[in-house]
């Protein structure tokens, strides 16, 4: 035992930079004074032994997430009970049974590009003057979708609040109000936005690419 030794302030300073700098912790620290431990980094410092890392083991990829959406449209979808009116009950059986969301297209009008912002109403009438609302996902797709979870959600549509315009309804209140998913940390939140607000390029509307 060397009894000479002594801890200076200085050099305990240096201890405790060595541990932050390296990500140490007091358990390192009790596991270094215990027994002989500290008697191995010595020899390692010194040159009398040699370090041997162990590797790590490989992780298991994640199994991949399905990217077929499965939309059962012979079923009427569940509207919230504020709602006064679906505004195209005659669109909700149109669409494929299946689809891959490869094919989903994220279309922005062109006053949510470049920065821009335009009120959800443009957006919604410019859909119906150009007969392409028909070619929007509605709820029943968005809750399929909700149901695929945060990582599939996160790994195709990238934070953003996606929008199913053909499923728009009217609120008891007279407002018109689109639905829409975001991500909300650990669940995909399915909620409704008033045709009042402003839509940024945040925010595509859901397309099926022709």
């Amino acid at each position: 035992m060397n009894s000479t030794f002594t801890l200076s302030q200085g050099a305990g300073q240096k201890l405790e930079f060595a541990f932050q700098r390296n990500d140490g912790n007091t358990a390192d620290l009790e596991w270094l004074s215990t027994g002989d431990n500290l008697r191995s980094v010595i020899q390692l410092a010194r040159g009398e032994a040699d370090l041997g890392l162990k590797a790590k083991p490989a992780l298991e990829p994640e199994p991949a997430i399905d990217s077929i959406i499965r939309v059962d449209r012979s079923i009427r979808p569940t509207y919230p009970d504020w709602v006064k009116t679906v505004m195209h009950p005659e669109l909700e059986s149109i669409g494929p049974a299946e689809y891959d969301i490869s094919r989903v297209e994220q279309w922005l009008h062109d006053g949510q590009k470049d920065g821009k912002c335009i009120e959800g109403s443009k957006i919604y009438a410019h859909l119906k003057e150009t007969y392409t609302l028909k070619t929007c996902l509605g709820l029943c797709d968005l809750k399929v979708i909700q149901n695929k979870g945060t990582a599939f959600f996160r790994e195709h549509f990238k934070y953003k609040a996606v929008f199913a315009w053909k499923g728009v309804v009217r609120s008891r209140d007279g407002d018109l109000r689109a639905p829409y998913l975001y991500d909300l940390g650990d669940d995909v939140a399915l909620s409704w936005f008033w045709l009042g607000n402003g839509w940024f390029d945040s925010d595509p509307a859901l397309r099926l690419a022709s």
